[in-house]
């Protein structure tokens, strides 16, 4: 299973980073399971990064309005997802402070929920890695989840 979560906007503040950079680090902990990698677009054009990064993947958008899961119900969901993409993986992506464009939201297989709170671009990138960490861990048997 090949999932890279990706966010559009370059990170402001260290403890995004720091919280980035420990969540990635614990998936790495999974790469028997699954090579989880995080992308930060900023700069020009990031949306147009992401449908290119997105091109030959399954993208899924974090939206408020997406599809909602328990964790347990989101592990099984990247699990059926990674089959249907086969090895071109997943694309997990958050929007920057003002969504998505019309085009990324074209490319995308569906938008998911990470809550009907609505978050900053990059509190929303931590959770989602937390959550795929959770995911992983649901599906290995790690005691994580509990």
């Amino acid at each position: 299973m090949r999932i890279r979560a990706a966010w559009i906007g370059k990170t402001k503040h260290s403890a995004t980073r720091a919280w980035t950079d420990e969540y990635l680090g614990r998936l790495r902990g999974f790469s028997r399971w699954a090579a989880v990698t995080g992308e930060e677009l900023a700069g020009r054009e990031p949306q147009a990064k992401l449908l290119e990064r997105a091109e030959s993947t399954r993208l899924w958008l974090c939206d408020p309005a997406g599809r909602s899961f328990t964790s347990p119900d989101f592990a099984r969901f990247l699990e059926r997802e990674a089959a249907a993409a086969g090895n071109g993986g997943l694309v997990i992506a958050v929007g920057g402070a003002d969504g998505f464009s019309a085009p990324v939201q074209a490319a995308a297989a569906g938008k998911l929920s990470l809550g009907t709170l609505t978050f900053s671009h990059e509190l929303a990138r931590v959770i989602l890695l937390e959550q795929l960490y959770r995911a992983l861990a649901i599906l290995s048997g790690h005691p994580y989840p509990h």
